[in-house]
């Protein structure tokens, strides 16, 4: 029925690291396409109110229908650039995940052509934002 997810280890630390709490106001800033905020949800049980923002309008489709399959009910989805949210939203939330740049490292173990569709110069314009 599609009421759970396995996750690896780089979906799972990041939003341990956050430690969300109920009742908190919690941004995932780059949500897609949603694992991380419905494991947000879920340590939240359920409860404050979840942000899960991504500036790619294809992609935040992939929010709604994962939150929704999942049973997610304290979420607000939106389709903003990062740093126009930030302007508009300063000092409104407990806590803010943002996992981006994205390399693609951490999925290694299920896709192994990331070793060799990455170069070293790739890693560091990512390190460099």
């Amino acid at each position: 029925s599609g009421k759970y997810v396995l996750q690896g280890a780089s979906s799972l630390l990041p939003v341990m690291a956050l430690a969300p709490q109920c009742n908190e106001k919690i941004l995932d800033l780059c949500a897609a396409p949603g694992m991380k905020t419905s494991y947000i949800a879920q340590l939240m049980k359920n409860t404050g109110i979840l942000y899960a923002n991504d500036a790619n309008k294809e992609r935040c489709k992939s929010i709604i229908g994962n939150l929704h399959r999942l049973g997610v009910k304290n979420s607000v989805i939106s389709c903003i650039e990062g740093q126009r949210f930030g302007q508009s939203h300063r000092n409104q939330f407990d806590r803010v995940l943002v996992d981006a740049p994205c390399s693609g490292s951490g999925v290694i173990s299920k896709d192994p052509s990331v070793k060799t569709s990455k170069s070293e110069n790739d890693i560091l314009s990512l390190a460099s934002l």
